[in-house]
């Protein structure tokens, strides 16, 4: 797993679950909010697919926080207003760089994306099974 994918993997986690991991964390290290869970907007770029410019279809918006565990650095930015789960991804964020509790987050986090991925196939079935096929005459 990259630490890249924790900010998208803990958006699939149950927040009771990386709540308890977060209170662990807490409990055995010290955790430092540097900056406290903020919204923001953030304009979300498009490519045109026929001129293949960009431009900014809209904004969308997020929930932001950086803290610092032991002496790592973590950073979350979450979709929507959601301060707890943008502090818990965070304070995931950097106890996975600082190889804090390192095996039981990216358990967690894969367990999640293989219901992802599971709920994902199951629709994809659901939606394949609708499929019409027309014969030309």
């Amino acid at each position: 797993m990259k630490r890249e994918e924790i900010n998208d993997l803990t958006q699939l986690v149950q927040i009771d679950e990386l709540e308890q991991l977060y209170k662990k964390i807490d409990k055995n290290y010290k955790v430092q909010v540097l900056t406290a869970p903020t919204e923001q907007t953030l304009l979300v770029p498009v490519k045109d697919p026929i001129s293949g410019s960009e431009f900014y279809a809209g904004e969308v918006l997020v929930t932001s926080t950086i803290v610092q565990v032991e002496e790592t650095k973590g950073w979350s930015m979450v979709m929507d207003t959601n301060e707890e789960l943008s502090l818990f991804t965070a304070v995931l964020d950097a106890a996975y760089e600082a190889n804090i509790f390192k095996d039981e987050i990216v358990s967690t986090l894969t367990q999640a994306a293989k219901v992802e991925l599971s709920k994902k196939e199951n629709e994809n079935q659901k939606v394949n099974a609708t499929r019409v096929s027309f014969d030309l005459m």
